[in-house]
């Protein structure tokens, strides 16, 4: 039964019925540390403990604060959107920064590739961890692997972190060629001309000759992934 329950939402009942409006208000509601609740939501954890304690002071339905069947009890403030804690805001924004994911399949094809329309959320990395390795966020763009081509360095579906930066030198990087986008292992053989890889065997390297060069585009370095382990 667990897996069919939202951690969030659970807390979020919790907060309506003691008429706290952050996860930091109702850890002190409860005595706990600061973070405890936000901790529980991060993890998934239903916080069964309280709900129990709430039905058995309040006489609130565990339906309700567990399941969210049927109506809130009529002294339970009506729902409200928790508001963020401005101190947990400040900190967010100071320890990370917002890198836009875009839709790869959706950018494949003719216009700007980097557009505000094709941005399918947004992920969160630590600015000390970007700095360690040299990277600048007006760089870094993040898109969805697809296809196997280069399994099993990238895998379909996964999460690949672009630095436009970096557009020259051997490696993995993203390539947009015609309307097409492809990620493949660049090496800049001693003729000038361009050999393109796929770590998978099934397909064949390519090699775009000097005079070619034009129609290749060397948008930035792979240089992060995350997907599924399998």
């Amino acid at each position: 039964m667990s897996s069919d329950i939202d951690a969030a939402e659970v807390i979020a009942r919790l907060m309506n019925a003691v008429g706290v409006r952050s996860e930091r208000e109702l850890s002190r509601w409860f005595g706990y540390g600061l973070t405890t609740i936000t901790s529980k939501r991060q993890r998934g954890s239903i916080p069964y403990d309280e709900c129990l304690r709430l039905a058995m002071e309040r006489g609130i339905s565990l339906d309700w604060l567990i399941l969210g069947r049927g109506e809130p009890p009529a002294d339970v403030a009506a729902p409200f959107e928790p508001l963020a804690d401005v101190e947990e805001m400040a900190t967010r924004a100071e320890e990370f920064v917002d890198v836009p994911l875009y839709d790869l399949e959706a950018a494949a094809g003719a216009g700007r590739l980097f557009d505000e329309e094709r941005i399918k959320h947004v992920l969160h990395f630590r600015r000390d961890w970007l700095a360690s390795q040299g990277l600048f966020v007006k760089d870094l763009v993040a898109l969805e692997v697809a296809g196997d081509s280069m399994a099993d360095t990238l895998n379909d579906r996964d999460t690949v972190l672009v630095n436009r930066a970096l557009r020259s030198g051997d490696g993995v990087y993203l390539l947009r060629m015609g309307e097409a986008l492809r990620i493949k292992r660049v090496q800049w053989l001693a003729d000038g001309s361009l050999r393109l890889s796929s770590d998978n065997d099934m397909y064949s390297p390519e090699t775009i000759h000097l005079e070619n060069l034009s129609q290749i585009e060397i948008i930035g370095h792979c240089h992060w992934r995350g997907g599924r382990v399998y």
